[in-house]
């Protein structure tokens, strides 16, 4: 068995081990954090990771994207209510 660590962009710190499987295997790991693709891989040697540190800043979700028809002149767009 193979050891070491793997730290994501966004900090993540992960423990990664790789061991032979019965079969070749064709798979991926992403960060569990930001979402990130860390290793893909097609082979025998499949790698197994356990996240040890988590990243240091939170990582925020993807904004929303917001409703820009007032903005582009679209008549029948509904302002918002500021009262």
């Amino acid at each position: 068995m193979i050891e070491k660590q793997r730290q994501c962009r966004c900090g993540a710190i992960y423990h990664r081990t790789e061991a032979m499987a019965p079969s070749r295997e064709i798979d991926s790991f992403e960060c569990t954090a930001c979402g990130a693709t860390l290793e893909n891989w097609d082979t025998a040697w499949v790698p197994t990771y356990r996240l040890i540190a988590e990243p240091a800043i939170e990582i925020a979700a993807p904004a929303i994207k917001a409703d820009t028809r007032a903005q582009t002149g679209d008549c029948n767009a509904i302002a918002p209510d500021r009262s």
